[in-house]
């Protein structure tokens, strides 16, 4: 099996000089070979005219103050296991196949720029060590040009967390996975690297690792220089070992199926989503290029800078982004007669590239309305509440309740509005609705721009007011949720109430934190509710299936309710009962 492996590291001033030394190899670096080369992929090629990285690095910035301490640039470092260059023989240091590491070089640089564009100023790829890799570096600017590396990559283990996702989804066309996520394990000291691959190869290793240290100290006896391993081939080596003995004893934490899908679609998309080079859009609209600058073109009521995708017109003091931008720009044409003019010169397959990455900038930069709640109305509230308390005998006290906290309310159709909202209650993200006006009414659904895959109705009984919680429920609907509860005896715990309405999306994350065994998964008791609950137990391996007896748990209180109130038969008297057994010819 074989991982994809990315890794940061953010370079204050001075130190971006010192790894630019090693990526150029300007620096003595022991392990590599000096018989095979490094490849600048991103960037000028170096020459006497070529500026330093750090140069380079500072002109990106521009002329806004940098802090002391800021972070001048990130140095990233992607590679894949040896199993991956290597198939047929792994051990074989300093070897690759032509076709894997063409493969593995067009889609990490594919994920550089689509990630980050023009913040990427340099990228090497190194074949002169035990593994291919490339070192990139990018200015971490921000969307308003400002050096803002938080901006960019955070500071939570979260961030960096999505961004590993980020690359793997990236590498998994090429059969490369994601690395344990949540994994502690810890590289090898270099130092101890230094000194394990100088000496002889320790018998109690197993053979893989003997082989390697083996094949690593006869290059360094060949080179006649010392074996001293730097961080980076460190990290590659080492994390490969790493993640298969973590493999080995930790269950591989996965989101939700249908979030896991919806990224991976996104993502494919993303991946295939390319611009027309506006160097020749602006051709065919007949600018020409400023003999002394190969940025700008000129117009007669044009002087335009082209940098990647963007463009700005001096002349006009106005930019933009794409070919269509710059097409519905000079031509002063509205979009589809942009396109139209983009597929009359360049054809279809470019006009849909435009295409798709105007959309894709839409998608980045454009907000979505927040979602506002249906409109409460009071005046139908006791209708609403008559509904739930009569027909599904749902207790006045529960019902008032959460009519209070505003989780339960009447809408202006007369619908049942119950929130749905984060766990941590900070968050409206939806509503689900239930008609009760007429009858027989048997609507139900979301409100208009609810989130199903975020958010529930929850709520919560038992316990201290300061507890945390100690136990979920899991049903189907609102109702049953509200149900479950008026069942429910155990009143010493808190426990959490949740609604997935259908089958929805599970809060896995936060329900693996609570002891085991105490997630109840109480589904209806039909065949879409047992298929819901195995799919659901299948990540939550220690919750325990709850079913009801009748087909879900508002009819269950019902029949509940109407056993309580069905009158008791008046028992027979002493001389009724000898009455009887004489009729029946016994004895008293």
């Amino acid at each position: 099996m074989a991982y994809g492996i990315c890794r940061i590291q953010k370079l204050k001033a001075g130190s971006v000089g010192r790894s630019a030394l090693h990526t150029s190899r300007k620096r003595d670096t022991p392990n590599a070979d000096p018989e095979k080369q490094y490849i600048r992929i991103i960037g000028e090629p170096d020459s006497p005219t070529t500026p330093d990285l750090e140069t380079i690095v500072r002109e990106r910035i521009g002329e806004q103050t940098i802090r002391k301490n800021a972070v001048l640039a990130v140095e990233f470092l992607l590679t894949a296991s040896p199993a991956y260059f290597r198939p047929s023989n792994p051990d074989r240091a300093g070897h690759y196949e032509q076709q894997q590491l063409q493969d593995f070089q067009h889609t990490a640089c594919e994920w550089l720029l689509d990630r980050y564009g023009e913040r990427i100023v340099r990228a090497e790829l190194h074949l002169d060590e035990s593994t291919p890799h490339i070192h990139a570096y990018m200015v971490p600017l921000d969307e308003k040009g400002k050096l803002n590396c938080r901006a960019l990559l955070g500071g939570s283990r979260y961030r960096l967390s999505e961004l590993q996702d980020d690359f793997a989804l990236a590498m998994k066309p090429l059969g490369l996975e994601r690395g344990i996520k949540g994994s502690r394990a810890k590289h090898t000291e270099v130092r101890k690297y230094y000194a394990a691959v100088n000496s002889s190869p320790d018998a109690s290793q197993d053979m893989q690792t003997m082989q390697r240290q083996l094949a690593d100290r006869q290059r360094a006896i060949k080179s006649n220089v010392e074996m001293e391993r730097t961080l980076k081939a460190l990290s590659l080596e080492n994390q490969q070992l790493k993640q298969k003995l973590a493999k080995a004893s930790v269950e591989a934490y996965t989101y939700s199926e249908q979030a896991k899908d919806w990224q991976q679609k996104y993502e494919d998309l993303a991946n295939k989503v390319r611009d027309v080079p506006l160097e020749q859009v602006i051709y065919e609209l007949g600018l020409d290029p400023d003999p002394k600058d190969k940025h700008k073109w000129n117009y007669e009521n044009h002087i335009i800078n082209i940098t990647g995708s963007k463009f700005y017109d001096w002349q006009h003091l106005k930019g933009g982004g794409g070919a269509i931008d710059l097409v519905m720009h000079v031509n002063g044409c509205d979009f589809k007669q942009a396109v139209a003019w983009l597929n009359d010169r360049l054809g279809e397959s470019a006009t849909l590239e435009a295409v798709a990455y105007q959309t894709r900038a839409i998608i980045q930069t454009e907000q979505l309305r927040p979602f506002v709640p249906p409109t409460l109305d009071e005046n139908k509230w006791q209708q609403v509440k008559a509904y739930l308390t009569r027909e599904r005998r749902l207790p006045s006290s529960l019902v008032d309740h959460l009519h209070q906290q505003g989780l339960v309310y009447a809408d202006d159709k007369q619908n049942a509005v119950f929130i749905r909202r984060s766990l941590d209650e900070s968050t409206i993200t939806g509503a689900t609705l239930r008609g009760t006006a007429g009858v027989e009414n048997t609507f139900k659904g979301l409100a208009l721009g609810s989130k199903r895959n975020t958010g529930w109705f929850h709520f919560q009984r038992g316990g201290q007011s300061g507890d945390p919680i100690q136990r979920a429920v899991l049903v189907e609907s609102p109702i049953d949720a509200m149900s479950f509860a008026v069942l429910d005896r155990t009143e010493s715990r808190k426990t959490i109430y949740l609604s997935t309405d259908g089958a929805g999306n599970v809060p896995v994350e936060f329900l693996r934190t609570l002891p085991a065994s105490s997630v109840l998964v109480a589904y209806d008791n039909d065949q879409p509710g047992n298929l819901m609950a195995l799919h659901v137990m299948e990540q939550l391996p220690n919750s325990v299936r709850r079913t009801p007896k009748a087909i879900d748990w508002n009819e269950e209180l019902k029949n509940t309710f109407n056993l309580e109130l069905k009158p008791r038969q008046p028992q027979p008297s002493r001389q009724q009962e000898s009455e009887q057994k004489q009729e029946r010819g016994l004895s008293l």
